[in-house]
């Protein structure tokens, strides 16, 4: 006897939407996690991952100085170089972080060194970072100072301007602070749409942006991916048994048709 075909009802839509989104989902909850963690370090993978971008043959520039000894240097997404004489130095301090800029001293060859989080300078013992936070802006003043505008993380962050002449002693510079202080006082002041939800997102709005928000995220992170990974073997347990049924039951059928045959040719 033919099968009972089962009609299309709500329940049945949203199991078999749950079943086809199960693991994209586990997928989602599992990279927003690392998305999270990504402070923790630096995990490279290979380029010819990526599908929606393309693989260039020159990562693009993000920064670029040329500094009185002659030499060049330039950061991009994956660290910093060093070109002299047609050699290149692949400054390993910054092995695989993004730098977003550069200035010069007047007082030394070596270039004031801006990462996401930090401002950098290279004095005898190597490569230390002189401030610490977002860093908003690094330039060279028309005196051959340098200004740097960093700290806070998140992106109203008030950071503060700090002057240096030496790249290692640094001081708040007065001028940035007094002309910020002249402009209008913000009345309702707004931003984008997304940089709200990113917040709700993140767990950033209740628990504030680092480790709030890491362990916001690796909670539901976790939840949501075992609700979908479970959900995804009970319903595949149950259709096993199912078919385990439907074998065991056409077995008894057989059974039962050939004895009954067996019946009637004694």
């Amino acid at each position: 006897m033919a099968s009972k075909k089962k009609s299309w009802n709500a329940r049945r839509i949203h199991l078999w939407i749950g079943i086809s989104l199960a693991l994209p989902m586990a997928l989602m909850a599992i990279t927003g996690m690392l998305i999270s963690m990504r402070s923790l370090g630096n995990i490279d993978v290979p380029m010819r991952w990526m599908s929606a971008e393309a693989i260039p043959e020159h990562l693009p520039v993000s920064a670029y100085a040329e500094t009185s000894d002659g030499a060049v240097w330039i950061g991009n997404a994956q660290g910093l170089n060093r070109i002299k004489d047609q050699q290149v130095e692949v400054i390993e301090a910054f092995a695989g972080q993004e730098i977003v800029g550069m200035a010069i001293l007047a007082s030394t060859p070596t270039p004031i060194i801006a990462t996401k989080m930090a401002v950098w300078f290279k004095d005898v013992d190597g490569w230390k970072s002189q401030l610490k936070g977002r860093v908003r802006q690094v330039s060279t003043l028309g005196n051959g100072n340098v200004l740097a505008i960093a700290g806070g993380r998140g992106d109203m962050a008030d950071g503060k301007p700090m002057l240096t002449a030496d790249g290692v002693h640094w001081q708040l510079y007065q001028p940035v602070v007094q002309a910020n202080s002249a402009l209008p006082i913000l009345e309702n002041p707004r931003v984008a749409l997304h940089h709200f939800m990113r917040e709700l997102h993140s767990g950033a709005y209740w628990f504030g942006k680092g480790l709030g928000e890491m362990i916001w995220s690796n909670i539901l992170g976790w939840v949501l991916t075992g609700l979908s990974l479970t959900g995804l073997w009970m319903w595949w347990k149950v259709e096993r048994q199912k078919a385990n049924k439907r074998v065991k039951f056409a077995e008894v059928a057989q059974s039962q048709a050939a004895g009954s045959l067996e019946g009637a040719e004694s």
